[in-house]
């Protein structure tokens, strides 16, 4: 069958019927359209009925083969199991040799790393000499010059002079007396 001439048939058939409605003078309703399509689909899709059991008998010594058996579906596993163990096998060997590689790596990086600070730390002196004499002026006028100034304005105001001269002589003549009463008085026990 040509779908081609198939096709040209149903547009004459719908040509020839269509004609037939026009020459009628009356106008074509819904129901006679519906009915024309419905003859054209029949003529165009004829119905084949075939019996099963048949179809069935000429149908499978020719499909028989073609299903598989018990063997062949335990050889398709043994094959899906096998090419499974391989992808398996071969994406552990490429992750194995990965982690090697990134494992070899970080050695390198940790290397290096422990390199540079041994190198570091070698080039920090063991000792540093200090020399106490060398600089000591600064220091020594940083405290020495604050306190002549202290003590030059406690004198210039007259913290040093707060007695009179004439109770200071009476206080010595004091002590003067007691200190002549104690050695008396050490010198008659002995």
């Amino acid at each position: 069958m040509n779908p081609q001439l198939d096709l040209y048939s149903n547009i004459g058939e719908i040509r020839d019927a269509l004609d037939t409605l026009l020459k009628r003078g009356k106008p074509a309703s819904v129901a006679d359209l519906q009915a024309l399509v419905a003859t054209v689909e029949a003529k165009s899709r004829p119905t084949i009925t075939l019996p099963a059991g048949e179809v069935a008998k000429q149908l499978v010594p020719q499909l028989l083969p073609l299903l598989p058996t018990p063997a062949t579906l335990a050889q398709a596993g043994q094959q899906a199991a096998t090419r499974i163990e391989a992808a398996i096998t071969v994406g552990t060997q490429a992750s194995t040799q990965q982690v090697a590689a990134n494992v070899q790596e970080s050695t390198r990086q940790l290397t290096a790393a422990a390199a540079a600070l041994t190198k570091a730390a070698e080039s920090v002196p063991w000792s540093v000499p200090v020399d106490f004499l060398q600089g000591w002026r600064w220091p020594t006028g940083l405290v020495v010059v604050p306190m002549l100034l202290l003590l030059l304005g406690l004198w210039i105001g007259g913290a040093f002079s707060g007695a009179s001269q004439a109770k200071y002589d009476s206080q010595r003549a004091v002590a003067q007396e007691l200190a002549d009463e104690r050695d008396f008085w050490a010198v008659l026990k002995v």
